[in-house]
């Protein structure tokens, strides 16, 4: 399964993360060699240990192996605004999102969604003003 592709976007989906070989390598339960041979391709990986990569960084392992283009953004990331269905999933996925000890009721589900798109909007000023030049 040597894959070039592979080796690639493993090291870059690391290096996003900020994280050392070694640290990953910790997060896999493999030696650092290991991991190093993965990323300069001249170690192959088996499909669970691809799966477990693709797991620990985050994306698919159709993305790893170049299967699919582009992984897609996190709703925070995109430069359009986040959908329902996006909020929706993000606050789902939140297991220890509680009101009081109490499971989300849809009323307040929706008031974490207008929160997230105003923390999404704030984002998006933010950032658009660190790219302006300085002094303007």
């Amino acid at each position: 399964m040597r894959n070039e592709k592979f080796a690639k976007r493993l090291k870059e989906e690391r290096e996003k993360k900020g994280w050392t070989q070694e640290h990953m390598a910790k997060l896999l339960n493999i030696k650092i060699g290991t991991l190093s041979g993965y990323e300069r391709n001249y170690r192959t990986p088996d499909l669970e240990m691809a799966s477990k990569i693709a797991k620990v960084l985050g994306v698919s392992v159709d993305y790893l192996l170049g299967l699919k283009d582009n992984e897609a953004a996190p709703w925070w990331e995109k430069d359009t605004p986040p959908a329902d269905i996006e909020l929706d999933k993000f606050i789902r996925e939140q297991p220890n999102l509680r009101i009081f000890g109490d499971p989300l009721d849809e009323e307040v589900r929706d008031d974490i969604m207008l929160a997230l798109r105003a923390a999404w909007e704030a984002l998006k000023k933010e950032r658009a003003a660190s790219k302006q030049p300085k002094g303007k």
